[in-house]
């Protein structure tokens, strides 16, 4: 009897498995990627350029210096302050003060908000938003939160060239609901290991009914990726941006050339200038 039903369970699951492929896969070719970043400058600039004991990181002056440098794009870190009502450009998660406020790490003296960031920089360049507390907070302070960034990109088209990028599907697909381009953030294992199919077709059911612009996941070691030849199989179509680059010469050829990569920030927690690296003819 025990036995019987584990083997009806199991083939519950193997139905179940194969119908939510096929679903999948039946949404995901009736995508159309063309919303997704398509430009020939892929590599983009992490946090901007700074010195070496990246203080400067997150700052007017680093993302200026990032964009003069030749960067389109540039990756920023943020979190919403629900209290404030402002999106705080902040790698660090805050903690609480002495008069029990949130305490940020401040720009050249001062807190740093996006709304800052996109009156200086919002004619022309491009934004990846890392969103550090998207799945901490209501759903009442995301819609706050949402209201307060469509008010913060109304000029420039701005909304057309920033993308929202979190690890909480559900949440984050409140931001594409609302229109904005969004990264699916994903963390999977390196494609060497054993559960990296059965793991991508899950994070592809994710993406394809968040209706998420694109995926977002770290490249892994040269030596064991976690993208490589397998995963850009599994994951056919779907564009991807691609962090924590090894700063390899020839690696970063064969990705200029991979149209499934559309940006890349290059190097981890380095401050790396590889901006006249693209695949401009």
């Amino acid at each position: 009897m025990l036995q019987s039903k584990l083997l009806w369970t199991l083939i519950l699951i193997i139905v179940a498995s194969i119908a939510t492929v096929n679903y999948t896969e039946s949404k995901l070719q009736k995508r159309d990627f063309a919303e997704a970043y398509s430009s020939c400058h892929k590599i983009w600039s992490a946090r901007g350029v700074y010195g070496n004991d990246g203080i400067e990181q997150n700052s007017l002056r680093s993302l200026q210096q990032g964009f003069g440098a030749g960067a389109l794009g540039v990756e920023v870190d943020l979190h919403y302050d629900v209290e404030m009502k402002q999106f705080i450009i902040s790698h660090d998660h805050p903690y609480r003060g002495k008069d029990g406020k949130l305490v940020y790490v401040k720009k050249e003296g001062k807190l740093l908000t996006l709304e800052e960031v996109f009156e200086k920089f919002s004619t022309k360049y491009y934004f990846w938003m890392d969103y550090k507390n998207l799945g901490k907070i209501s759903s009442q302070e995301t819609s706050e939160a949402i209201a307060r960034l469509l008010e913060i990109t109304q000029k420039n088209s701005l909304r057309e060239r920033i993308y929202i990028e979190g690890t909480h599907p559900l949440k984050l697909a409140e931001y594409t609901d609302a229109g904005f381009k969004t990264i699916f953030d994903i963390q999977p294992l390196p494609q060497s290991s054993f559960t990296t199919k059965v793991v991508l077709e899950l994070y592809k059911a994710f993406y394809a009914r968040g209706g998420f612009t694109v995926l977002g996941m770290h490249y892994g070691k040269i030596d064991n990726p976690t993208y490589g030849d397998k995963m850009k199989k599994i994951l056919g179509d779907i564009p991807v941006f691609l962090y924590h680059v090894p700063d390899d010469s020839a690696l970063l050829e064969q990705l200029l050339e991979n149209e499934q990569i559309r940006v890349m920030l290059v190097g981890r927690d380095i401050n790396l200038n590889r901006f006249d690296r693209n695949r401009c003819k």
